[in-house]
């Protein structure tokens, strides 16, 4: 069917609106926010069905009282959860200072028996486990450092 044509076919839409003349419709929007209605149109609820306007408040109140009780529920979740990541990160915390202490005592061990191999004539000895010490501490450096 083409544009111009009018639902049988014949005749072009122009002459088709003047011969039955221009119908108007109107129409009407309401909106608005939050819970309940604007009061004028719980005047209108309350004239249609009696008792309309009350149900609607309590309906209300009730939405109200469950929100509630979800974001209080939601909260407390989200405090659970935020204990729990303050503990793992002190547990973590002290994880990695014990690490260092435990790397603070193995060196200072290796640096005295180092000095007492070295001063007892054992120098190629105390040399080796020197070394070693550094070696095997750089290299546990070095791991570290690349999980993060």
């Amino acid at each position: 069917m083409d544009e111009t044509s009018s639902p049988t076919g014949n005749e072009p839409n122009q002459s088709l609106k003047s011969e039955q003349g221009i119908h108007a419709l109107e129409a009407q929007s309401l909106t608005y926010s939050g819970p309940l209605p604007p009061s004028s149109e719980m005047q209108r609820y309350e004239a249609i069905t009696p008792g309309a306007a009350d149900r609607i408040l309590v309906m209300a109140e009730q939405q109200q009282r469950h929100r509630h009780e979800q974001e209080s529920k939601e909260n407390d979740a989200n405090l659970r959860i935020a204990e729990s990541n303050i503990r793992a990160q002190d547990a973590n915390i002290s994880e990695i200072k014990r690490g260092q202490w435990m790397a603070y005592s193995l060196c200072a061990g290796f640096i005295v028996t180092t000095l007492v191999l070295g001063l007892n004539g054992q120098e190629v000895t105390a040399s080796t486990l020197g070394l070693g010490g550094i070696v095997a501490l750089a290299t546990v450096f070095i791991k570290v450092r690349k999980k993060q």
